[in-house]
């Protein structure tokens, strides 16, 4: 039997609210989850919508409670998610993939998954994460989103929903298992990082800028190089614009 249990719906606001709301009534389980047919409201990062066709594509969220993880710190969990997508949609030869910081998976430089962590606390203890994930599977038409791709463009084939959404939560549930280190897991992470590197561009409150990515830390930040100084940013604090 599979860690997790997922319950499908055709339609709901948001996967990962809805998850809050039954944690919030005391009734959230371990691995429990939910895949929806479409989203009204889907999350993204830095408060963006998640958009996707109907039914062309997996929308779904699940619960970890932190009583029964061995995570050292919240980025610790995701670098095990975005390495699971990462290895779950290698296993479905989808090409040339990277994770773009914090959570983005691309397949050839174009973005066709995103992973929202939520975190839950109790004062400033951590008490469990709700995850959140949005993979483009079948959709064709991206013409409002240049930077997006699905899995069917990248491989020219149809997949069955299913049967991807139970690959990526067996690779999910390996990596939540494994006795790999933090620090092992974190520079497998930063070996696929997208442009690392590399002179990109960043936004942040005030400015615009290029820098040179250098890595991510254990806390979860992004370091660049600077005009020669390394320099580290949080995720709300800057954004790259490629």
């Amino acid at each position: 039997m599979s860690f997790f249990q997922i319950n499908k719906i055709d339609a709901i606001d948001s996967t990962n609210e809805a998850l809050k709301r039954k944690h919030r009534r005391g009734k959230l389980n371990n691995g429990e989850g939910l895949w929806a047919g479409v989203q009204t409201k889907g999350k993204g990062q830095h408060k963006s919508n998640w958009i996707a066709e109907a039914n062309k594509n997996l929308t779904f969220s699940f619960f970890l409670d932190h009583h029964q993880l061995q995570i050292a710190h919240p980025f610790q969990l995701n670098c095990l998610v975005a390495l699971a997508m990462k290895k779950a949609l290698a296993d479905l030869e989808i090409p040339t993939i990277s994770i773009k910081w914090p959570n983005d998976i691309l397949s050839d430089n174009k973005k066709i998954a995103g992973i929202l962590i939520e975190n839950l606390y109790r004062g400033s203890q951590l008490k469990g994460s709700i995850v959140g994930i949005g993979l483009n599977v079948n959709q064709e038409n991206y013409s409002a989103f240049p930077q997006a791709s699905s899995m069917r463009l990248c491989a020219s084939r149809t997949f069955k929903l299913d049967t991807v959404l139970a690959i990526v939560l067996k690779s999910i549930e390996n990596n939540l298992t494994s006795k790999a280190s933090y620090k092992n897991n974190l520079e497998l992470y930063n070996a696929c990082l997208f442009r690392r590197s590399e002179a990109c561009l960043f936004q942040t409150e005030t400015e615009q800028f290029k820098a040179t990515i250098i890595g991510v830390n254990a806390d979860g930040l992004l370091t660049l190089d600077v005009n020669g100084k390394l320099s580290s940013y949080s995720l709300k604090s800057i954004k790259m614009v490629y």
